[in-house]
């Protein structure tokens, strides 16, 4: 009542001061800005209108452009390792056609997925009955370019587009990919009215369009001059006058599709653009004729009656007006179930009337952007989390509860609870609840993490990753918990390591007769032999030396991955051994014109370590600084005491060579990897860093890379000094048990 009442004061008080001392005087200047104004709306600058039609245009073009790049970007994402899968020489075939078969039910999109031996020959197709064009695929793959995308054709009105890939091996993996999705973001895209959106290949051919004839007729449009000039520059275009299909002239912009050369065109013809601005001309002026009239004649009717209308028009326009104000508080806090009632006929009620037609759509609005949201998270394959920035539910889909085995929930309850709240009946809830609660406090940008929900002898893994949802403005709304199912994979990769360590068993015993009888061969034993002989035998030693130290990294890698290397832990004078091993290399150094030095500033006390493993890992780390060296490069060896923190003893090995690439120095200790720079030779098998690694680890420490590629690179490892061994298990002296 007190801002009501406040309110009808002051409105009574400006209206009687306002309306009956200046009144006239506001009249006569209403009356000369009405004429001024309608004189300068004949004068709007019609390159203003059209820099704000094509900047319109120009955006919607852009965004349209950006989100077929980032569709055909995702979808490139993933075929590496769909390619990878399926060519697989240790794959069988029947294996092969399950993972092409999980793949094409899994990609929305795949119409047909086919291996093909060359652009002729089919070893593979999903589904059986899918007609390629032979000719088609042997034009993409001329020139064998690592992928390529065909051009756009019809199947049962529906426009597909041909994507290969070469794998590996020289074979092709085909995919064909439904434009359907891109097709109807097209036609959903809001545009004014005679707008047309729609996109153009790179030879200038209509190839996606709403008009299902326009589209299917696939007519040349490069004559036009914003589709000639867009074919020659590639790059976005703008342009306000130019001649369309029928000499009419038109108003458009056109962005690139740049991963397919396609081009987005948004264009209407100039009549249609100006129309609207016509119109509006011609209210305002008649509107302004109308008020210069009704000037006058109010200015004399209100100066008479001011007085006595003031105190009723302030008590009809504030009640209402703080009706309004209310409703809109209401409205603001997203509450839309009570409407404004306001009993004038007058332009306040129709105000009312439109604010409560206002708070009918927005209500309609708001159910239906939370009933797309919800078809859009329910339909997710994976399972899709979202919760604040406590660790409370705000959403889960269906695939996210059955995987968590939380079929019953409430928004707002802590997901770690909710998880762990199953584990009388499910013990595995337990462990992922854990798990879940330390990716939430993880400090990682995205963190990722495993689950193990295996349930009857059901193997089930699921990688479980966090990410930040963030707003156009960059507010921080939460997280998203993705679950993804990753069994195939750790099943995969466990096939693969049992067929590694298989092999490499069955071929160490003959590798070792073989090395035996080529020592019998060298000294003698079996007879004598000529120069040229024992130099044969000396490269047969040398190779068979080199291919049983990979097999026997290999067998290391699979015993430390198992935690069956045993450690046989005595004191030794890290610093003495650091120092030999530089000795060792030495020689070699100086043949390739390399400065090899060892630094450390005091001698460090002996240490308990395995010393023949941490020899093997100095000596590794060494051998990879100098093999990318190059001559007139260094390569240091520094022991540091009491590094990074006391109680540990720290060796690092520094060179001046290539350097490591940004992207893969979180991944140069991974088994098999190696760095896939061309500048680098590719040598070994890929273990030797995962061997020492795993030789680190299991004293308890920690091994690290840094590299400015181009300038060298720094490999670290940190060992506990206090490593004691009881019962058979590692451990630190001071640590408590």
């Amino acid at each position: 009542m007190k801002r009501k009442s406040g309110f009808f004061r002051k409105f009574f008080l400006v209206m009687i001061f306002i309306s009956v001392i200046p009144l006239f005087f506001m009249g006569l200047r209403a009356v000369i800005i009405n004429t001024k104004l309608s004189g300068n709306v004949e004068k709007i600058s019609s390159n203003s209108l059209e820099t704000a039609i094509l900047d319109k245009q120009n955006r919607l073009s852009e965004w349209m452009a950006g989100s077929i790049d980032d569709y055909f970007s995702g979808l490139l994402r993933n075929v590496p390792r769909i390619a990878e899968n399926i060519s697989a020489k240790d794959v069988s075939a029947e294996q092969r056609r399950r993972i092409m078969i999980t793949e094409y039910n899994t990609g929305r999109e795949f119409l047909a997925l086919a291996l093909l031996a060359s652009p002729g020959k089919v070893r593979m197709k999903i589904p059986d009955n899918w007609e390629y064009s032979a000719g088609s695929v042997a034009k993409l793959a001329g020139g064998k370019p690592k992928f390529a995308f065909g051009e756009v054709y019809f199947v049962d009105n529906s426009p597909v587009i041909d994507f290969i890939y070469r794998c590996p091996g020289g074979e092709y993996l085909y995919i064909a990919i439904s434009l359907e999705s891109i097709l109807g973001k097209i036609k959903g895209t809001p545009s004014q009215i005679g707008e047309d959106v729609f996109i153009v290949s790179s030879s200038g051919r209509i190839i996606l369009h709403p008009d299902l004839a326009k589209m299917a007729a696939q007519r040349d449009i490069s004559f036009i001059p914003l589709i000639s000039e867009f074919l020659t520059s590639r790059s976005p275009l703008s342009k306000g006058d130019f001649n369309g299909i029928k000499n009419i002239p038109m108003i458009g912009s056109i962005s690139p599709v740049r991963l397919l050369g396609w081009g987005v065109v948004v264009w209407q013809t100039k009549t249609t653009a100006y129309a609207q601005v016509g119109m509006v001309k011609n209210e305002i002026k008649t509107t302004s004729r109308q008020l210069i009239k009704q000037t006058y004649i109010q200015v004399f009717v209100i100066s008479l009656a001011a007085f006595w209308i003031a105190f009723a028009l302030a008590k009809s326009i504030s009640r209402p007006i703080m009706e309004l104000s209310g409703g809109a508080q209401r409205v603001a806090a997203r509450d839309f179930s009570t409407g404004v009632k306001v009993d004038s006929a007058d332009e306040i009620g129709a105000l009312a009337e439109i604010f409560n037609q206002m708070m009918d759509e927005l209500q309609k609005y708001d159910r239906m952007q939370a009933d797309k949201l919800d078809a859009l998270v329910y339909s997710i394959k994976d399972g899709l989390i979202m919760i604040d920035h406590g660790g409370k539910i705000l959403m889960a889909n269906e695939k996210s509860r059955a995987i968590l085995n939380m079929l019953e929930f409430s928004p707002g309850e802590d997901l770690a609870a909710a998880v762990r709240r199953s584990a009388d009946v499910f013990p595995r809830a337990e462990t992922a609840s854990e798990i879940i609660s330390e990716l939430l406090n993880s400090e990682e940008e995205n963190p990722k993490s495993e689950i193990d929900m295996t349930h009857e002898d059901m193997p089930k893994f699921y990688e479980v990753s966090r990410y930040s949802v963030l707003t156009r403005d960059k507010i921080n709304m939460g997280s998203i918990i993705t679950l993804r199912d990753v069994t195939l994979e750790k099943e995969l990769a466990k096939m693969k390591d049992d067929f590694l360590h298989s092999i490499t068993h069955d071929l160490r015993s003959p590798m070792t007769s073989i090395r035996g009888f080529l020592e019998l061969l060298l000294d003698g034993s079996a007879g004598e032999i000529n120069e040229e002989q024992e130099s044969f035998l000396k490269i047969m030693d040398e190779s068979s030396e080199k291919l049983l130290g990979m097999i026997n990294n290999l067998l290391d890698v699979s015993k430390l991955e198992a935690g069956k290397m045993v450690l046989n832990l005595n004191d030794a004078d890290l610093s003495k051994m650091a120092s030999l091993i530089v000795d060792f290399f030495y020689p070699q150094a100086k043949s390739l014109k390399i400065n090899l030095s060892f630094q450390c500033a005091s001698p460090p006390d002996k240490i308990n370590i395995d010393e023949n493993l941490v020899e093997r890992v100095i000596t590794n780390l060494v051998s990879n600084a100098m093999k990318f060296t190059p001559p007139g490069g260094s390569v240091t060896v520094e022991i540091a005491d009491d590094a990074p923190s006391p109680g540990f003893l720290a060796v690092s090995v520094k060179d001046t060579g290539k350097g490591i690439p940004e992207g893969e120095v979180s991944r140069v200790f991974e088994k098999f990897h190696q760095v896939a720079d061309t500048a680098l030779k590719k040598t070994g098998t890929g273990l030797g860093l995962t061997v020492c690694k795993y030789i680190v680890e299991a004293h308890l420490g920690s091994i690290s890379a840094k590299s400015v590629f181009g300038k060298g690179s720094e490999f670290s490892f940190y060992i506990p000094k206090d490593l004691i061994k009881e019962n058979g298990e590692v451990r630190r002296k001071s640590e408590t048990l």
